[in-house]
């Protein structure tokens, strides 16, 4: 089925105003998907594919993709100047799955902010 590499929190759950999710809901990730970011997006896999936990359990910001309702969990690395976005997907069976692991460029970052689709968490 997959390996759990994180867990949703109360406070995430709660910026994300989801009503479906509970604290302590595992986010799984499979072979198909650490394949994908592998082939998909090398560099990210390089440099940010052992942050993954992290960046799911302590992100900068969150939000759920309105076009297809997957919860977004992005951390920014100011040293580098970059924003690392991990997409999560509830699959079939109700598991939740890491999708993705990939950069938002700045400008996107910031125009999902201004939108609302990416919420700031306060630490």
């Amino acid at each position: 089925m997959g390996d759990i590499i994180g867990y949703f929190n109360q406070y995430i759950i709660d910026k994300l105003d989801r009503t479906d999710l509970v604290a302590g809901t595992p986010v799984f990730i499979g072979n198909s998907n650490v394949q994908h970011i592998k082939n998909r997006h090398p560099y990210e896999y390089d440099k940010y594919f052992s942050e993954i936990s992290t960046i799911i359990s302590s992100p900068d910001y969150v939000g759920t993709n309105p076009s297809d309702g997957s919860i977004s969990f992005v951390k920014e690395y100011k040293t580098a100047s970059e924003y690392v976005r991990v997409a999560v997907r509830v699959s079939a069976n109700g598991k939740f799955f890491v999708k993705s692991l990939h950069i938002l460029s700045t400008y996107n970052a910031e125009r999902y902010m201004e939108r609302g689709t990416l919420k700031k968490l306060d630490k």
